[in-house]
């Protein structure tokens, strides 16, 4: 069995972290980016390859039926924004939206640059020159450090957004996950201080 330090999504849907939560355990892995938007392959290249920086600007979102859409990448976003937005209600929405991405990019940035050996998890077929350029930016991103590209599990079907349980099932069963303890404090950590955060008065919040 395959033993990895972390797991982490890479899109281009939410298959992929539905699934890495469901065999490995809600807390196994934080939310990213890629893990609630509809990101087509070359724009998760070009996530990692800008360091996460300048695929959410507001110049290049509009609404199609209710949905909004990169025009720039072809990224859609139908977790960030409400259902049925209208375009005349995306700039008074963005702002908070932005807010979201922003730390959602900071968590996939910190998973593509440490040092921990890590499974990448794709949710749907990539071409091989795909799965090269990827992993050729995740080397390049942290130089040295142990990982597997995964593609998506073959014999999967789209009849329902999740896929197939079981194929997903076979898919992940021959690695396992193990975090560091460094990690497993950090983690502890940054839930305490969300909890204290929470907990402390509204006007007290940062």
């Amino acid at each position: 069995m395959a033993v990895f330090q972390q797991i982490v999504s890479l899109g281009p849907n939410c298959r992929a972290k539905f699934h890495i939560r469901k065999i490995f355990g809600e807390r196994i892995s934080r939310r990213g980016v890629f893990d609630w938007q509809v990101t087509p392959v070359p724009a998760v290249a070009e996530y990692i390859r800008r360091d996460f920086n300048g695929l959410f600007e507001r110049d290049d979102l509009h609404v199609v039926d209710g949905v909004v859409f990169n025009k720039r990448f072809g990224t859609s976003h139908m977790h960030e924004f409400p259902k049925d937005i209208a375009e005349n209600t995306l700039d008074a929405l963005y702002a908070k939206a932005r807010e979201g991405h922003d730390i959602w990019c900071a968590v996939s940035r910190m998973a593509l640059n440490n040092d921990l050996s890590t499974l990448f998890v794709l949710a749907r077929p990539v071409s091989a020159g795909d799965m090269a350029e990827i992993s050729g930016l995740i080397e390049k991103a942290r130089p040295g450090r142990r990982f597997l590209l995964l593609a998506a599990p073959e014999g999967d079907h789209d009849d329902h957004w999740s896929g197939d349980h079981e194929v997903w099932k076979a898919h992940l069963s021959s690695f396992q996950i193990r975090w560091p303890l460094s990690a497993i404090l950090a983690e502890q950590m940054r839930r305490l201080r969300k909890n204290v955060r929470y907990l402390r008065p509204r006007s007290m919040r940062a």
